[in-house]
């Protein structure tokens, strides 16, 4: 059996691959936004697809959700209660709780959850992830609220959030047992296979040195809530009502992840301090290397 180490050495090599890429001019960070659409749009679905409509599905997934947005519920109060103390403007709170809120369960917890639970690690996580569209669209409102703009737009990504609609499917199809043959299905099969390869590569591709200058202490904080804090919380929360097997370990590594892509997506389109949250993003994806290796060394 692999080690944590060998586990989490894995998507980081991937991860230096893409960042390696990019300094040679191979790849630009502009490229990421490519990759991107064809993981979110093609691969991950499939991927998705394939997993979740041969799945033996237990009523512990259910809850995953339910557990992943207290856990995001908790990162906001942490993360308000740090701004106040600072006597932060609107625009640095909110932005300090959007990065605490939103945990990167897809791009990096997929990954990281198949290599070391498995393709049955992989299946709880995507119950876990699905409360990322159900935060986006919260904070996307509140957002709106607080600093105007489109309901409806935010209503309209998430509702076109590709991943989304390939569980809805593969549930329909895993429910009625429905098959699709074997054209279709190797198809799907070979598109998933390069899921975590492009996801660790476009993460790769993203990372940039130069803003970890920006505000430290912040980009510390939200890494200790995000990758400590966070994790922790769920442990206690979910050894205090009693929920045990995959479901229990899944939640707790996927609860460790460091802050989600999305939450800069968030940030620019309200006009929230975007080197703030680049900052914060990249310091807490690095730093969440080492502590989910110590993660997975408790977990396994």
């Amino acid at each position: 059996m692999a080690t944590p180490l060998e586990i989490i050495l894995v998507p980081t090599l991937m991860i230096v691959l893409g960042y390696s890429l990019k300094r040679h001019d191979i790849l630009k960070v502009q490229d990421s936004v490519t990759l991107t659409k064809i993981v979110l749009d093609v691969t991950l679905p499939s991927l998705i697809f394939v997993n979740l409509s041969r799945a033996n599905i237990s009523s512990d997934m259910l809850f995953l959700p339910f557990f992943a947005l207290i856990i995001s519920m908790v990162c906001i109060i942490l993360a308000y209660l740090f701004c106040k103390f600072r006597n932060y403007s609107k625009i640095k709170t909110w932005t300090i709780m959007i990065a605490c809120a939103m945990m990167n369960t897809g791009f990096l917890g997929f990954p990281i959850s198949m290599g070391v639970f498995g393709n049955d690690g992989f299946l709880h996580a995507i119950f876990f992830d699905l409360e990322t569209t159900v935060i986006f669209v919260i904070l996307g409102m509140l957002l709106v609220s607080v600093f105007g703009g489109n309901r409806r737009e935010v209503l309209k990504q998430s509702v076109s959030f590709v991943p989304l609609w390939a569980v809805i499917f593969a549930l329909v199809f895993n429910v009625f047992n429905l098959q699709y043959g074997y054209v279709l299905e190797n198809s799907l099969n070979y598109l998933g296979q390069a899921t975590i390869p492009l996801i660790m590569i476009t993460l790769g591709l993203r990372l940039d040195f130069n803003e970890i200058r920006h505000s430290l202490s912040d980009s510390l904080f939200v890494s200790f809530v995000r990758l400590i804090v966070a994790p922790v919380v769920m442990f206690l929360m979910l050894g205090f009502i009693g929920f045990g097997g995959l479901s229990f370990k899944v939640a707790v590594l996927e609860a460790g992840m460091s802050t989600a892509m999305n939450a800069l997506v968030l940030s620019i389109n309200y006009g929230l301090d975007t080197k703030l949250m680049s900052s914060m993003i990249f310091t807490n994806t690095v730093l969440g290397l080492f502590t989910l290796t110590a993660l997975i060394s408790f977990l396994i």
